[in-house]
């Protein structure tokens, strides 16, 4: 198990995991050669601006409940948490916890200056301006690249700072986005720092509790899932958007635990696999109707309830097929191109073919061949559905790389481009191609999720018109050397 919190900088997932930003061929051939270990990285030439590991370890642990955290970093590093601070007040809070609150995230504000002589004061002036004005349980310091590259002392800091405030204040480290092409290390960075400080020896239970822990981003969709679990004799904890540290507690004395996705979650499940006996379930995750029951299964029979499980199973689909076929007969024939994160891009590509749709190109934002709890009997979710179902389409792996999915969306001209979160639909929609934001994590769990991404498809096609005057009226501020460009043009022909 690749997974060590004694490490005071976690390694990166390229080296870790042997994840890969650079690809181009069919998801086939990619899981066969991360099956066998030999899949490599292609480099590109050329490349526009993608996402940072920083952004989204910072993000992940302001989103716990009872924390603030300090980015020692130039105050622009942290000028995307807008976002996410203006946002999660509306979020959906746990059942019986108190109403969400704005994040709590403060910049040491390095400058110039700083990176000849130094920041150490300035970021303990920060820690204490953060103690005074939000009164935390705890204190992250978050590392970036300007001072990792000056080789400030973030780890003796926090040290001294845990003694002067009585609080744990904990250096959260290897997000920097120098260290990684691969974003999703920054997801590893904070399930590191949050599994240091939240999952201490002494709370390794004798007797697991009946229940299943989550991992992921938010708990929408508790609410349809939670009484799933309660069937088969499973309470549900989320460690997902104001996570407290009693949630964290509760997880490490529960049964079984799984991730939205492998990039998101797979450091985090494997600690507590690993420190506290939790058995993390990666290989089938439970998206669409098939996902569903392979998961589902696994889960019940893990338990002891495989009836109970397949009575679940078979009330859903009587419930949520018949709407579903009424849709699907609307939707058989379509075709779509998908550009998403590494698990959720293969998990649509599984979905739209069960509601009859063809997908004629996937992107994934990068790709693990493994993960850091893999057993040598066990696959990736996306391997294991090209050798369990003969899942196979053509594929490439780029971070974020909006250049090439642009001019794919050319290449293949599809009815629909599904994506989420890096705005790739913005490309298709100007070439008059319907786009949809695709939802993720338990509201499209099971038969009922598979429904929804289904309505979802439906509306995007009847609502197309102001797609269609786009398309129309668009005129390309690129070259017309450009815009022939080969998506894949820039790829250096060795893979290195």
């Amino acid at each position: 198990m690749a997974v060590d919190l004694n490490w005071k900088t976690i390694p990166a997932r390229e080296q870790r995991l042997g994840s890969i930003t650079g690809y181009d061929g069919t998801l086939s051939d990619m899981a066969t050669q991360g099956c066998k270990g030999c899949l490599r990285d292609k480099r590109r030439d050329f490349q526009t601006a993608s996402s940072c590991a920083h952004h989204h370890m910072i993000n992940q642990l302001a989103g716990l409940r009872d924390v603030a955290v300090v980015d020692h970093a130039p105050t622009g590093c942290i000028g995307s948490q807008v976002f996410f601070s203006s946002g999660r007040a509306k979020t959906e809070p746990p059942p019986g916890a108190p109403p969400m609150e704005n994040v709590r995230i403060m910049s040491s504000g390095i400058d110039e200056s700083d990176t000849i002589f130094g920041a150490a004061e300035k970021l303990k002036n920060a820690v204490r301006a953060a103690y005074v004005r939000h009164k935390p349980r705890e204190i992250y310091i978050a590392t970036s690249c300007v001072s990792a590259v000056i080789g400030e002392d973030a780890e003796s800091v926090a040290a001294e700072m845990s003694e002067e405030l009585g609080v744990p204040v904990v250096p959260a480290t290897g997000g920097e986005g120098l260290r990684s092409k691969i974003w999703a290390s920054g997801f590893d960075a904070y399930c590191h720092a949050a599994s240091v400080a939240r999952l201490k020896d002494e709370i390794r239970a004798e007797h697991k509790k009946p229940a299943i822990s989550y991992v992921g981003f938010a708990p929408m969709g508790r609410r349809h899932i939670e009484p799933l679990f309660k069937r088969i004799g499973l309470d549900l904890i989320c460690l997902t958007a104001a996570a407290s540290i009693e949630d964290f507690k509760r997880a490490a004395e529960s049964a079984a635990t799984w991730g939205q996705c492998g990039a998101q979650s797979s450091y985090l499940c494997s600690v507590l696999e690993k420190e506290f006996g939790v058995r993390y379930f990666q290989s089938h995750l439970p998206y669409g109707g098939v996902g569903f029951e392979r998961f589902f299964l696994d889960i019940a029979r893990f338990v002891g309830r495989e009836e109970d499980g397949r009575r679940v199973i078979e009330e859903e689909k009587a419930k949520y097929l018949p709407k579903i076929d009424k849709i699907k007969r609307r939707l058989e024939g379509k075709t779509a191109l998908i550009a998403m994160g590494a698990s959720f891009a293969y998990e649509y590509t599984r979905i739209l073919g069960e509601l009859g749709m063809k997908v004629l190109h996937t992107v994934a934002y990068h790709y693990d061949p493994k993960l850091d709890n893999l057993r040598p009997e066990e696959r990736v979710a996306a391997a294991t559905d090209v050798f369990e179902l003969k899942l196979d389409v053509p594929t490439s792996v780029n971070d974020a790389q909006q250049q090439e999915t642009n001019l794919l969306t050319k290449k293949y001209k599809p009815d629909i481009v599904l994506s989420r979160a890096h705005e790739a639909g913005v490309f298709a929609q100007l070439q008059g191609i319907p786009a949809m934001d695709a939802e993720i994590g338990l509201i499209v769990m099971g038969y009922r999720g598979l429904y929804r991404v289904a309505v979802l498809l439906e509306e995007a096609f009847l609502m197309n018109n102001l797609v269609k005057k786009f398309g129309e009226r668009y005129v390309s501020p690129f070259s017309a050397l450009y815009e022939n460009t080969e998506p894949f043009q820039f790829y250096r022909e060795e893979a290195i």
